[in-house]
């Protein structure tokens, strides 16, 4: 059914990969880490701290960049019908 209903399905597991892998492989661990610790176990002067929001800003950064290539290849790949490969 769901191969019926999205001709491409390829885009649309690439869009799911760049929202979940992202967010359970970078950005969730460190903020689990953080909360754990929280607020005697950061290490000294909190580097641990300092260490996961410079993480979890790239995992919201690498997050942004997949999720708005995924949709535009969708976009390009609606308006042009047919023409469209994976």
């Amino acid at each position: 059914i769901v191969a019926a209903l999205i001709p491409n399905l390829g885009l649309v597991i690439s869009l799911v990969g760049a929202v979940a892998s992202t967010a359970l492989s970078v950005i969730f661990p460190p903020i689990c880490e953080s909360i754990t610790f929280w607020p005697d176990n950061l290490g000294r002067y909190k580097w641990q701290l300092i260490l996961n929001f410079l993480i979890i800003t790239f995992g919201l950064y690498v997050f942004i960049a997949g999720t708005t290539l995924s949709l535009s290849n969708i976009f390009n790949c609606i308006g042009n019908g047919a023409q469209c490969n994976d």
